[in-house]
């Protein structure tokens, strides 16, 4: 075994090397982008503001710009957890196969193995082992990147589930499952690299997405900026960008709201609420309480249409087992086209 693993790195050894010096140089960067947010050690007696947006403690004010600055540099940590892992599966992945086959060296190869399976196997494990090795620290590197982003309430983003954890180690392990089968199928390398590089992006931007959109209609739920879920604290009028909703009854399909026409006056509703417009409008109590009332028409809470982040496990569940599978799928297919295909 250590005869093969030392024979894989002999042939691969630019991708090798120059996976391991990816990982390691964005590795340093994410820790040390992490552990300066950690550091400030941010107590949750910070929250919640007040109403003027100030914080809770007057020291929490220079806490937070402090971190504030210092996460700013984390987009492009947080754009490149999606990222790494998927690319190095890549560029371990293609040349397993279609490297030798591309420098011919596959019929002598296959002549002297007993079985193909056996010398794909040889090929295979180390290049494996490597990238589980790297894609587990990337995943706990996310997770404690995610964690210090928590402290600022800059929570991950739905998108942003296969940036952490098992999810980004299935990720990084369906890219080298493909990338080793279409390696297997095209026979050389950079084409292989470039096709799977279009499978992997498919992958993420339309086949996620797509799942993500059927599990998204179960989960997501009506809430208000003020954090006050659906009519807890809320105007009787909300607006959102589609028009307006009489939050005092319980809308369809979860909405905020029963719709209002977009034809209809909200005037009868305002003095439904309120009661009727004063005849004198002067700053007595009773105009003052009207003048309240018909405000919260017009106010600012906005609704949004969202996934709370506490189902977020249930997306990366699926995540992960869609990736492994699908991974495991390509490479088992890649035994099977190595066994059948000719040596060169």
């Amino acid at each position: 075994m250590i005869r093969a693993a030392w024979l894989t790195y002999r042939m691969h050894r630019f991708e090798v090397l120059f996976s391991v010096v990816l990982l390691a140089v964005f590795a340093v960067w994410v820790w040390f982008i992490s552990s300066q947010m950690l550091d400030l050690d941010i107590p949750g007696t910070c929250w919640p503001r007040d109403v003027n947006g100030d914080w809770a403690q007057p020291g929490c004010n220079d806490l937070m710009k402090e971190f504030w600055a210092i996460s700013n540099g984390a987009g492009f940590p947080r754009t490149g957890l999606a990222l790494l892992a998927p690319i190095v599966g890549l560029i371990l992945g293609v040349p397993v196969v279609a490297q030798e086959i591309e420098m011919r060296t596959t019929e002598l190869a296959w002549s002297l193995a007993l079985r193909r399976s056996r010398w794909l196997l040889a090929r295979l494990l180390p290049m494996l082992a490597l990238a589980i090795v790297g894609f587990v620290v990337l995943g706990w590197l996310g997770d404690r990147l995610f964690n210090a982003l928590d402290v600022g309430r800059q929570s991950p983003g739905l998108t942003e589930v296969a940036s952490r954890g098992p999810t980004l180690v299935a990720r990084g392990l369906l890219a080298l499952g493909i990338g080793l089968l279409t390696g297997a199928i095209v026979g050389r390398t950079l084409p292989a690299l470039v096709l799977a590089a279009i499978v992997v992006l498919i992958w993420s931007l339309i086949a996620v997405p797509t799942v993500q959109g059927q599990m998204y209609d179960g989960r997501a739920v009506w809430v208000s900026d003020t954090d006050s879920g659906w009519r807890e604290g809320a105007p009787p009028i909300a607006y959102l960008g589609g028009g307006y909703f009489h939050t005092s009854q319980p809308g369809i399909g979860g909405e905020p709201g029963v719709r209002v026409p977009e034809d209809e006056s909200l005037e009868p509703l305002i003095e439904a609420a309120c009661g009727p417009y004063p005849e004198v409008y002067d700053e007595s109590p009773e105009v003052m309480a009207y003048e309240d009332c018909n405000q919260q028409f017009w106010g600012d809470i906005q609704w949004s249409h969202v996934v709370p982040a506490s189902t977020y496990g249930d997306f990366k569940l699926v995540d992960m087992v869609l990736s492994l599978t699908v991974g495991g799928i390509a490479i088992l297919l890649t035994f099977v086209v190595v066994a059948r295909r000719r040596p060169s």
